[in-house]
């Protein structure tokens, strides 16, 4: 950290020189401007990157499609406006391409040719709210656990799958809107508990993988077993009704911290509870107590980044 005199200039204004090397690796010049963010203590300066369309290359030949699906996704979740996938045999690959790019939220082929196709990203990450997509993905997780308890609904699982694949989407989302934070430094809150608001949202995102893993084993097991699991299901989704709750910032969560770890020790002995109704199936249960008690990892996660948000 380099100290830097403040300057008198006129009768209201003052004046701090900017370092000559940030200037000239930024390429500023006299006429450039630079934007300035207020935080308590501290000024944030910035530069105007939010209009720069960033695009990004994929060269598609020889590449396995696990690993092309990954350079996609991070290109997407790093905010690039155009990504170009280009290739000897791009126009074969066309339907591959089309696949993928549905898993993703507003980006959309603008332009096919022999030997490129571009994908544009229609989101706008600046206008991306953390908070609220959150509270998307909290909103569809309570119906995953409310059709997850329903014993009497049947073929619950094509419903549940699709719910977690609108679910990974908002994930994306909240991520991109994470990385615009981080690459644009204009919402110093938001740069600051970055790696919180990460945290919940992966944790939200492993939530509804595991719930939908249990929706296909409780789509061939008999009916006295899955009422026990719903049974589990609907007292676990209590404990999540708990925990989000929490995300409300008009709510001390020191004073129902004890709550918190009686109602967590109480969904654990009824896990444990559950063995005996499992008879000579212990291999099912194993597995499926231990998903539910995955499900108490997350939202412990959730919790404890939701108090290091609030702890300011």
């Amino acid at each position: 950290m380099e100290p830097r005199k403040v300057i008198k200039f006129g009768n209201s204004s003052y004046v701090v020189t900017l370092p000559f090397e940030w200037v000239k690796s930024n390429n500023l010049d006299k006429s450039n401007s630079v934007y300035v963010t207020e935080n308590k203590d501290c000024l944030i300066l910035s530069l105007n990157k939010e209009n720069k369309a960033k695009q990004a290359e994929i060269n598609i030949d020889d590449m396995p499609l696990k690993l092309f699906n990954r350079k996609l996704i991070s290109y997407y979740l790093k905010n690039f406006k155009y990504i170009k996938i280009s290739g000897e045999n791009v126009i074969e690959k066309l339907e591959e391409i089309r696949v993928l790019k549905e898993k993703l939220s507003s980006i959309e082929i603008v332009e096919i040719n022999q030997n490129y196709v571009m994908l544009k990203d229609l989101t706008s990450p600046n206008e991306l709210n953390i908070s609220k997509i959150i509270t998307e993905i909290v909103d569809m997780e309570k119906i995953l656990f409310e059709e997850l308890s329903n014993e009497n609904k049947k073929n619950k699982s094509y419903f549940i799958s699709s719910l977690d694949v609108n679910i990974n989407k908002l994930s994306f989302l909240a991520y991109k809107a994470i990385n615009y934070n981080l690459d644009v430094w204009q919402n110093p809150d938001y740069v600051r508990d970055a790696i919180h608001y990460h945290r919940i949202v992966s944790s939200f995102e492993s939530i509804g993988d595991i719930l939908k893993r249990i929706a296909r084993y409780l789509k061939d097991i008999d009916k006295e077993h899955t009422h026990h699991i719903s049974m589990q299901i609907n007292a676990l989704k209590e404990y999540f009704l708990f925990i989000t709750n929490f995300l409300q910032q008009d709510i001390n969560i020191e004073n129902n911290l004890k709550l918190h770890l009686d109602k967590k020790q109480s969904a654990l002995r009824e896990i444990e509870n559950m063995r005996a109704k499992f008879n000579e199936d212990i291999n099912l249960y194993l597995v499926i107590s231990q998903l539910l008690k995955d499900i108490l990892g997350q939202l412990d996660t959730v919790l404890i980044s939701v108090i290091d948000i609030n702890c300011k």
